[in-house]
């Protein structure tokens, strides 16, 4: 969750972008030359918020992209250095992939000297089509680019995902790769556990990690213990980030975070600082937030049409057939916001 003001000093996210290979066992920023080919594994790593963004559009449909400008200065203004476009809050699936293209350079030239990393998710039922889309966001010069699996016809097993990231480094084979994890939408339950290794055999170079939207805490531990040191993976459950600051994750995926981000900023903050009442606290309101928007049936329309009520952007309706929240519906929101203390201090 986002708002103005942020203390860069204290809760500024930190990000390393590391061109990576292992000789002796030690990490070194260097090229690895193998069978007289040299390979690059290039390694996105971030520590702190990443914003799920929206994806504006006008009251026709239509994409509204001169807004992203304005909406690149409001995440800035929060701390909010890193954004994941065209996932599930922005509705990327709604999208065509010459509508997902020109959100890509749009929020690559909006960000330029501002944002830290643009992460563009890629996915979608055709892997040619997220491939096309891969390709394109590597010559745009994103940071990182992401995927879900297929879900009309889903993989079976770790292998197969890990098959669908190496034809996606195949594709963009200079950029970072995020598997994006989300069994609740998708249907595909692995263990992240299993995937690490199954590309680890296979070879993606690019794989940079997991976005982890799941209940499987002990998965998530496991992974953080067994590969932390070689990949990130950012959770992307918001109301429950202090659950799995312990559990050692250091980023995180949300869409709350466009417009409360001083609260998550100063979250992770006083935990570090040891201040565990504090940031019980802070946990209490991120809750309270999310219990509101779970109240009203939360998903990426009445999220979206929040983020216009509190940023003053409008980021216009979602597509369809996610449903349009009435007039009357968000001035219940916004009381019940209000009541919840979401329009005072750290918001």
């Amino acid at each position: 969750m986002q708002m103005e003001g942020h203390d860069k000093t204290s809760s500024q996210p930190v990000q390393l972008l590391l061109l990576r290979s292992q000789q002796d066992g030690k990490k070194q920023s260097c090229f690895s030359h193998l069978a007289g080919t040299f390979l690059r594994d290039i390694m996105l790593r971030i520590e702190g918020l990443i914003a799920a963004v929206f994806t504006p559009v006008k009251e026709n449909g239509d994409l509204n992209l001169d807004i992203i400008d304005q909406y690149v200065n409001h995440l800035v203004s929060q701390g909010v250095l890193n954004v994941f476009i065209c996932g599930s809050t922005g509705e990327g699936a709604s999208f065509s992939l010459a509508e997902r293209k020109q959100l890509t350079e749009k929020w690559v030239s909006a960000g330029s000297g501002k944002l830290q990393n643009v992460i563009v998710h890629v996915g979608g039922i055709s892997i040619p089509d997220s491939q096309d889309l891969a390709t394109h966001a590597e010559s745009v010069g994103v940071q990182g680019i992401s995927t879900l699996p297929t879900v009309v016809f889903k993989p079976k097993n770790a292998s197969k995902v890990a098959e669908h990231l190496k034809m996606l480094y195949d594709a963009a084979p200079k950029t970072p790769l995020l598997y994006y994890h989300l069994p609740g939408y998708t249907g595909v339950d692995i263990l992240i556990e299993d995937l690490v290794n199954a590309v680890e055999k296979l070879g993606v170079p690019t794989f940079s990690g997991v976005k982890f939207t799941g209940a499987n805490l002990k998965d998530l531990r496991r992974s953080i213990r067994l590969f932390g040191d070689k990949y990130m993976f950012p959770y992307g459950c918001d109301e429950q980030m202090l659950c799995v600051l312990p559990l050692g994750c250091r980023s995180f995926i949300g869409s709350t975070y466009n417009y409360a981000g001083r609260l998550y900023n100063k979250l992770i903050e006083v935990y570090k600082n040891g201040d565990m009442e504090m940031a019980l606290k802070l946990l209490d309101k991120s809750q309270s937030l999310v219990g509101v928007l779970f109240a009203h049936s939360f998903d990426a329309g009445i999220n979206k049409q929040v983020m216009s009520l509190v940023s003053e952007i409008d980021m216009g309706p979602p597509r369809h057939p996610i449903v349009y929240r009435s007039e009357g519906e968000m001035k219940k929101v916004r009381q019940e916001l209000e009541e919840a203390g979401f329009f005072n201090g750290i918001y």
